[in-house]
């Protein structure tokens, strides 16, 4: 990307976002969320981070360590998704559900402190995969000031090493381990935490364990394959120890979304 397109897109970011201020920013942790935090601390505006931690969190610790680097007030707030029957059904609307709740939580919070603008960190390659999440904030009127801008996940990742901002590995929601019209149960998401968190300190950078049933199947990068199979025996013995009968390595590597 030509440096005038860089220029012109973060110019197209700040017009998005105006003269507005006093946010709560929906922070996950994740690179777009620590980015537009940066942004918002560039232009000296008046944000809260909030976590709203559903239970389907990967690594809650990392969030609020990642906050207190990036040195922004922040907040955590729980909401417990596993009562929400229409929820656990994990159907088709799972994502659109979840991102609801989210926001239910978001404008709550918003109210109790007196802010004026909850602002989310979804960006233009959100729409490939991410729609129902989009359709979501736009229907509450929650501002997308990435998406405004039309700013992609690869303009995010040239970003964030001119502010300095871990690229690590990116996490998603553990309910995308189950397979939909699959119940989603509060022990089989601990169990998937506990054997990613664990299956990680082997060295591998990105880990999903897809639950099916009481077969669990892991998916790696290509690129650290080898070292998967290397560690298979401690692999299933984490797996194991978790309470699943049965453990594969999938042969079709997970692949990074661009």
């Amino acid at each position: 990307m030509g440096a005038d397109l860089v220029m012109k897109k973060l110019e197209a970011l700040e017009q998005a976002i105006g003269e507005k201020d006093k946010f709560i920013l929906a922070f996950s942790g994740g690179l777009d969320s620590a980015f537009l935090a940066a942004y918002l601390k560039k232009l000296g505006k008046d944000f809260i981070a909030v976590t709203i931690d559903n239970g389907m969190l990967p690594d809650p610790g990392y969030i609020k360590e990642e906050a207190g680097r990036l040195g922004l007030e922040h907040k955590v707030i729980e909401v417990d998704l596993f009562r929400d029957k229409v929820f656990s059904e994990n159907t088709e609307e799972r994502c659109y559900l979840c991102k609801k709740e989210i926001i239910k939580a978001l404008n709550a919070f918003k109210k109790e402190v007196g802010y004026d603008h909850v602002i989310d960190a979804s960006n233009l390659s959100d729409l490939k995969d991410y729609r129902a999440g989009i359709i979501a904030l736009h229907e509450e009127s929650i501002m997308t000031p990435l998406f405004d801008a039309e700013i992609e996940k690869e303009d995010i990742v040239r970003y964030a090493k001119e502010f300095n901002i871990d690229s690590r590995m990116p996490q998603s929601c553990l309910a995308t381990r189950v397979p939909i019209h699959e119940r989603i149960r509060k022990p089989v998401i601990e169990r998937i935490r506990t054997v990613e968190n664990e299956i990680s300190k082997l060295g591998l950078s990105l880990v999903r364990a897809k639950a099916h049933d009481r077969l669990l199947r892991i998916q790696v990068l290509d690129s650290e394959m080898d070292l998967a199979l290397e560690n298979k025996d401690k692999i299933n013995k984490v797996a194991k120890d978790a309470g699943f009968a049965y453990v594969t390595i999938d042969l079709e590597p997970y692949e990074l979304k661009k």
